[in-house]
């Protein structure tokens, strides 16, 4: 079985909905991060206190398969087209280990039933 790691970075309202989409498209866990973003543009500053934004970074490592099938429901349900919506994407890994047996087991079903 082969594995990848999906990043998601959105802003952080909308967390809850990004690892909802995540678990619902066949994830068994998402590791969550707290990040600031800054864009194209400089930073500005208030005061001398920053504005860059609050993002929130998931990470969740998965059967290859299912990294495709998170990332198109990713792409379908969260509008990341548009700047500053966010971005989301996938690393295939080589060597893993601490996945539990469940786990695996898990992502073998989800595999097999959508082939």
């Amino acid at each position: 079985m082969k594995f990848s790691a999906v990043v998601l970075i959105v802003p952080e309202e909308q967390e809850n909905s990004a690892v909802d989409i995540v678990k619902e498209a066949g994830a068994t866990g998402v590791t969550l991060i707290r990040a600031k973003g800054l864009g194209l543009n400089e930073r500005k500053t208030f005061l001398g206190l920053g504005l860059e934004r609050k993002e929130s970074v998931l990470l969740c490592v998965v059967e290859k398969n299912l990294s495709v099938r998170i990332l198109k429901q990713i792409k379908k349900q969260l509008d990341l087209g548009i700047s500053g919506a966010g971005i989301a994407f996938s690393v295939p890994l080589e060597n893993l280990v601490g996945l539990r047996l469940a786990q695996l087991q898990i992502f073998k079903k989800e595999v097999e039933e959508n082939l």
